[in-house]
């Protein structure tokens, strides 16, 4: 008896575990009820002492962890199940078995906050986000065992599907407590309804792949690719912008074109779209109508989001805003809705589309938007009839001449070097009190984990108790002998930079908080603050190895009193942390489990051009580089719709000394021909006038994805960039303000990712880049913790690891595993925005390496 009560329960389970009808008759209802059951078994948890302050915990193989700002650093295990389109009405369970509990003598680390990649990160102190609602809590963190979305979308073959994202917590944490819980089994119960009315698309009796949408003034160059697209099994049809304004209708011209997607998807299944057409002049053109759209100066519209880019920490005044809304091109990729409803954007139907975090508690729209692609989206940014006839072109040579034995296509050149300078704090104390008057000499000193060390860096300074104290900022490790000429690698540097040589500690306590123009990134974590209190001086600075992957040294500083030459203090700071975020984000290491772009690339020559090897220091390596042809080309780095460029490690001197300008679209900037009339440059500095155009890799076309800020911002043109400069000469006028253009005073004729694909002597065969403000994490966290590297990276791994070989499928399936992976409600971490901005600038059909 006891033998048949146990087989009939384990035949329930496995009957269970494949997916049971629980209601209904397939003849009579439309409505199905599937359940399902799965089982997992919990790795242990590794906790490791991360400094003096903070522990870190992962589990191995798992790469994904909680990323909310503040909030402790725990791990987190991302469970996805494909289901058929259009389920609907779930119930999910999610139980943690085999409970463990130890305690820990430091707290578990807080995520960092993403930063903008740009010079604006006021008011960022580490402590100040740290939460302490937490931090200060006996309640387990996180409360719940899992949380779970619904997303309907493309999966990895291209069929559009439903899609359980379910996020499971085994590993939680006191901090009052000191007490970190892990579990070791987890059961999942999960039951949906299906409902038979809705179609199944891929059934459809005339399927058609690629539809291209363009104006009529473009149509008649398109039909030779269309006709190249069916010569290759690519059915494609041409539909033009006034055919669908006559025949659907919507809110506005991007709401018609989307809605005849959405018939284009239902009727023939399409997979792809490409939309053909950009402003309509590189002089001057309206970037856009209102806050929701750009039609009138557009061949072609676009959406543009309000997601309004208010992070936590304040600006200026309330009325600054990083970016008030951002191209959107994946409003018309994101089709559908939760039970295969159509998503309009609007979600509170008042017209205005997309408004996350808006200042206007009347306008803010549900935080829950879809964004998973239903179809594959790019754009040919097309300014006039030549344009077109150049994409066109190079893609139908592209795809035409197949490149599997080419030795150029066969390389990957990745581009970059240390995005954010993620120096942690030294912290080092210097009791004077007790001291007699007189002079001391600090000395520092830097080793790396291979036992080499650095040059000793001497400041002599007097203490005179008579005399008011004098501290000096000084942050010139630019004039470091060891980095003369920035020659690089380099060995280890010591840089104390808060008291200078001759400087005096004197009867009066000093502080002082340097800013970005002075100490990089110092608002993000104080490593350069000055302070002298109480007899206390800080001693702070950096550390660091600048070669490829430094990312370990320790710094040893002792102080030796002038009348006997006596050593009065001395101490270290064993095995900081420094990492050049952009080259790892590029190479071929992995962090925290998860690999840069190159990790995934295995087949592929590796040509890496990085500020930390020596080899990347001006525009002309940038063009060398890309000149002798590849097949993948990433930049890393920071950005604006005019250039892209990255510092050099650790970024000496600051960002003044420390940047260079990897390439630039145009020198025509007001502040430099300003520099030309008054006599302080020469005119000859600004030739190139267009260096971009200088490019000369012929066939040898790459396909481009670019890091950074605004590079695939292509609403700019030449006028308004240049009249933007003045914003920075006047900015308390009103007549200059709310320009956003963010070329800086550049007369920038199209923005850098599309004049790349444009060009017709070379360039790249297409481009993917941010339409906006682009967010990267600093330090460890850099290939885990979301935004721009995050994204950049996964296309790699969804072509190198996934087989991804159509470009526009790649693209996708990164914004898709992007939206599986993270928080898409959390505005503060940026995740939305960095899936909304991230734009194909072409064929989203493309077939990499040819047919």
């Amino acid at each position: 008896m006891k033998k048949f009560i146990i087989i009939f329960l384990a035949s329930i389970l496995i009957i269970s575990s494949l997916g049971l009808t629980a209601i209904g008759d397939e003849k009579t209802n439309k409505k199905f009820l599937k359940t399902n059951m799965k089982s997992l078994v919990l790795s242990e948890p590794n906790i490791k002492k991360y400094d003096n302050s903070y522990s870190e915990i992962s589990i191995k193989g798992v790469s994904t962890f909680i990323t909310s700002p503040g909030k402790p650093m725990l791990p987190k295990i991302v469970k996805t199940y494909e289901l058929p389109f259009g389920a609907k009405n779930f119930n999910l369970e999610v139980e943690l078995s085999g409970q463990k509990s130890q305690k820990i003598s430091t707290e578990i680390k807080p995520c960092p906050m993403m930063l903008p990649k740009t010079t604006i990160t006021k008011s960022l102190n580490q402590e100040n986000v740290k939460d302490l609602s937490i931090y200060q809590s006996k309640k387990l963190y996180p409360e719940n065992n899992y949380d779970y979305k619904v997303l309907y979308g493309l999966n990895k073959d291209n069929i559009r599907k439903s899609f359980l994202v379910i996020d499971i917590y085994p590993v939680k944490y006191s901090p009052k407590n000191n007490i970190v819980e892990n579990y070791e089994n987890a059961n999942i119960k999960f039951s949906y309804e299906i409902d038979s009315s809705i179609e199944d698309f891929s059934k459809t009796s005339a399927p058609i792949d690629l539809v291209i949408i363009t104006p009529n003034i473009f149509k008649n160059e398109l039909v030779r690719l269309k006709e190249h697209k069916n010569d290759n099994n690519v059915k494609t049809i041409i539909k033009t912008t006034q055919e669908i304004y006559n025949e659907y209708q919507g809110f506005d011209e991007p709401e018609q074109i989307k809605y005849y997607i959405k018939d284009a998807i239902e009727k023939y299944d399409i997979k792809y779209v490409l939309l053909v057409g950009g402003l309509k002049s590189q002089i001057f053109a309206k970037p856009r109508d209102n806050e929701n759209k750009g039609v009138k100066g557009w061949h072609l519209p676009v959406r543009y989001t309000n997601l309004f880019d208010k992070p936590k920490f304040p600006l200026e005044s309330d009325d600054d805003i990083f970016d008030p809304g951002v191209i959107c091109d994946l409003y018309y990729a994101d089709i559908y809705k939760e039970g295969g409803e159509f998503s309009s954007w609007d979600v509170n139907g008042d017209g205005i589309y997309a408004a996350w975090a808006h200042p206007d508690p009347e306008i803010e729209d549900d935080l829950y938007l879809d964004l998973t692609p239903d179809v594959c989206v790019g754009r040919l940014a097309c300014r006039n009839k030549k344009e077109v006839k150049t994409v066109v072109d190079k893609i139908i040579n592209y795809e035409s001449n197949p490149v599997d034995t080419e030795d150029w296509f066969n390389k990957m050149t990745v581009i970059s070097g240390d995005g954010f300078l993620d120096q942690e704090d030294l912290n080092f104390k210097w009791n004077t009190n007790g001291l007699e008057n007189g002079y001391y000499t600090i000395y520092a000193q830097s080793i790396n984990d291979e036992c080499q060390k650095g040059p000793i860096q001497a400041i002599q300074v007097l203490i005179d108790r008579t005399k008011k104290t004098k501290i000096t900022f000084s942050h010139d490790d630019h004039l470091n002998p060891a980095l003369e000429g920035f020659i690089y690698p380099a060995p280890p540097i010591a840089e104390i930079v808060t008291i200078s040589d001759g400087d005096i500690l004197g009867y009066n306590d000093y502080k002082m908080t340097p800013g970005e123009n002075l100490a990089y990134c110092n608002n993000f974590n104080p490593w350069a603050n000055v302070s002298y209190e109480n007899g206390i001086l800080t001693i702070r600075g950096k550390s660091y190895d600048p070669k490829p992957y430094g990312n370990i040294t320790s710094i040893h500083v002792w102080i030796k009193e002038s009348k006997y030459g006596k050593t009065i203090f001395s101490d270290w700071r064993n095995n900081t942390e420094m990492y050049y975020e952009g080259e790892w984000t590029t190479g071929e290491k992995e962090l925290l489990g998860r690999g840069g772009a190159l990790y995934y690339m295995d087949d592929f020559v590796k040509e890496k051009i990085w500020t930390s090897m020596g080899n990347l220091n001006d525009q002309p390596d940038v063009i060398e580089a890309i000149n002798k042809g590849c097949g993948f080309l990433f930049f890393s780095g920071h950005g604006s719709p005019n250039s892209w460029g990255d510092h050099y490690p650790a970024a000496p001197g600051n960002r003044q000394y420390g940047s260079i300008t990897g390439l630039e679209v145009t020198k025509l900037n007001l502040f430099k021909l300003g520099g030309v009339l008054v006599g302080t440059n020469k005119i000859k500095n600004l030739l190139p006038l267009y260096p971009m155009d200088t490019l000369s890799n012929g066939e040898k076309l790459p396909v481009a994805v670019i890091g950074g800020c605004h590079n695939s911002q292509f609403n700019v043109s030449m006028i308004p960039g240049f009249y933007e400069g003045f914003q920075y000469l006047f900015p308390n006028s009103k007549l200059f303000r709310d320009l956003y253009m963010w070329c800086h005073g550049s007369a920038v004729p199209e923005c850098y990712s599309w004049r790349l694909v444009r060009n017709p002597n070379g360039g790249s065969i297409a481009s993917i880049g941010n339409t906006g403000l682009g967010y990267g994490m600093p330090g460890k966290v850099l290939t885990v913790g979301g935004g721009d590297g995050w994204i950049t990276i996964e296309f790699f791994y969804q072509y190198g690891n996934q087989g991804q070989t159509v470009l526009g499928n790649a693209h996708s399936q990164a914004i898709s595993h992007y939206i599986q992976t993270f928080d898409m409600t959390d505005l503060e971490a940026g995740h939305a925005k960095s899936v909304q901005q991230w734009v194909l600038l072409g064929d989203p059909s493309l077939q990499i390496g040819g047919y």
